[in-house]
């Protein structure tokens, strides 16, 4: 068994403000990290609360949250030297970000993902 070798958990956040000066939106909100705790509290609550699947794309099974205004996915990859990545997504899409589509979201992040996997 090989061990998890790398950690991405992105957070997207909707703004809560406006700025006439430039565009505010997702895209200027997203977060990455490398904790491996806060990947294993999103897996132990997406465990006991999977939520309802919303869509799937490139193999990553989204799921939206019950209890709030959430969508979330979790997959690990197998690196080309026998390492493993494990990423999470989790996007918090409130009332002032109507707009936003969660599909467009999760697309722009596992092509993020797909970007830093290529230069491993």
């Amino acid at each position: 068994m090989t061990a998890i070798t790398h950690v991405y958990n992105y957070t997207v956040r909707c703004p809560h403000y406006q700025d006439p000066s430039h565009e505010v939106s997702w895209k200027n909100h997203i977060e990455l990290n490398h904790s491996s705790e806060i990947a294993l509290k999103r897996i132990t609550k997406w465990h006991s609360e999977s939520g309802d699947m919303a869509f799937e794309d490139r193999g990553f099974v989204v799921r939206k949250a019950s209890d709030e205004k959430a969508y979330f996915a979790v997959q690990s990859s197998r690196l080309k030297n026998d390492g493993h990545a494990l990423v999470t997504f989790k996007l918090f899409l409130d009332d002032c970000c109507d707009k936003a589509d969660p599909a467009d979201i999760i697309d722009h992040l596992i092509g993020d993902y797909e970007q830093r996997l290529s230069k491993l």
